[in-house]
């Protein structure tokens, strides 16, 4: 159960509320967004928040016993910033990490964490006009998530389950050239020729500094990667990145990795074991 401070909560329950809301948003790529409903930019520390009258909160609900929190909240995009209406277009938002504080807008040091989450579906229209769904953790943790019986391995390649230390299957390179957002031509040093084949690869310079994308297929005489999604923005020639090898997914793929005792899947079902005798 948690415990907000005395004087957020005697201002909450007493009969002149000072009550405001602080929000951040970070996609990993653009500046961090910072805004509040209050009418005037209040700074928390080394963060400025600034006044908008776009951003809103029209709901909120919080249960005890690990219900997750319900949060309604108006968000402004536009061609003027800080969040703009391309960058939603583009997709450089989804995933983008959330975090909703109330404050005491004469004392918004004083202030509590309500929602913390993440941008699910953007969705807009013509006109501009548009939604951002927030997901937050709560909401995640409360969907059942079981595994598939597939015979390849479930897990994220390199991720806590799997394990595997991704550093020794890593490498840095530049773009050589570009044909759209999710195919293109590198240059990068790989003396062990490592297959990026469903590996990922994060741009660490250009317009998409930041911006991870898993790779979807990797032709390495040309040095050519196509990517599943594609990135947001532009690339140019000489933008650097990293990128590291990918998994098959399948057991001998684990073994490959020295992590066969982690593998997964499920490919030794009674069906497997009656085809194969």
């Amino acid at each position: 159960m948690r415990s907000w401070s005395p004087t957020l909560t005697a201002m909450l329950a007493g009969e002149e509320v000072t009550r405001c809301y602080l929000i951040e948003l970070d996609n990993g790529i653009t500046p961090i967004v910072r805004l509040t409903n209050h009418d005037a930019t209040m700074t928390v520390g080394a963060d400025v928040f600034e006044a908008s009258p776009g951003f809103d909160v029209t709901r909120i609900s919080i249960q005890n016993g690990g219900n997750p929190a319900g949060l309604d909240i108006a968000l402004p995009f536009d061609g003027d910033g800080p969040i703009y209406t391309d960058h939603v277009k583009a997709g450089a938002w989804r995933g983008a990490t959330v975090t909703v504080w109330i404050a005491d807008f004469t004392n918004p040091v004083d202030r509590e964490v309500i929602v913390q989450g993440f941008i699910g579906l953007t969705d807009y229209t013509d006109r501009l006009a548009g939604r951002i769904e927030v997901v937050t953790k709560a909401d995640a943790l409360a969907d059942l998530v079981l595994l598939t019986v597939q015979t390849k391995c479930p897990f994220e390649f390199g991720g806590p389950r799997c394990g595997v230390n991704l550093a020794p299957y890593t490498v840095t390179g530049t773009v050589a050239t570009v044909i759209s957002r999710s195919r293109f031509t590198i240059t990068v040093s790989n003396p062990s020729g490592l297959n990026f084949l469903h590996g990922s690869i994060t741009f660490t310079s250009g317009a998409n500094a930041g911006a991870k994308r898993q790779v979807r297929n990797w032709i390495a005489g040309t040095g050519m990667v196509e990517l599943v999604t594609g990135f947001p923005f532009d690339i140019e020639p000489g933008d650097a990145f990293s990128i590291h090898a990918g998994c098959a997914l399948t057991r001998p793929a684990c073994a490959f990795y020295n992590n066969e005792n982690r593998f997964g899947g499920f490919d030794k079902t009674p069906g497997d074991m009656l085809g194969a005798g």
